[in-house]
């Protein structure tokens, strides 16, 4: 039997709620986009927000709500990056 989805609210880009599925996490590997809009991360209980994770500067990762400012290049887990890449609120970097 298959699992439902399991959309989780990681945070807003742009007065967009970005919700990503996170039925499966798997071993899928981390993707780097550059964001269109500025994103408020409010990392839900569990979920990775260390700046080793993140390619982010310290000084942007240090509260509970993280905002990342339009144009930040950022390493995220996988469904989080497709999620915002979907909304429009970034591009996937190489």
């Amino acid at each position: 039997m298959a699992e439902s989805g399991r959309p989780t609210n990681t945070g807003s880009a742009g007065g967009t709620a970005i919700n990503p599925d996170l039925t499966r996490l798997a071993h899928e590997a981390p993707k780097k986009v550059q964001l269109s809009a500025s994103y408020t991360r409010n990392c839900p209980p569990g979920y990775p927000s260390a700046p080793d994770f993140t390619g982010c500067a310290a000084s942007k990762l240090d509260t509970k709500a993280q905002t990342l400012a339009n144009g930040t290049i950022v390493t995220l887990l996988g469904p989080e990056a497709d999620a915002l890449i979907a909304a429009g609120k970034a591009s996937l970097h190489s």
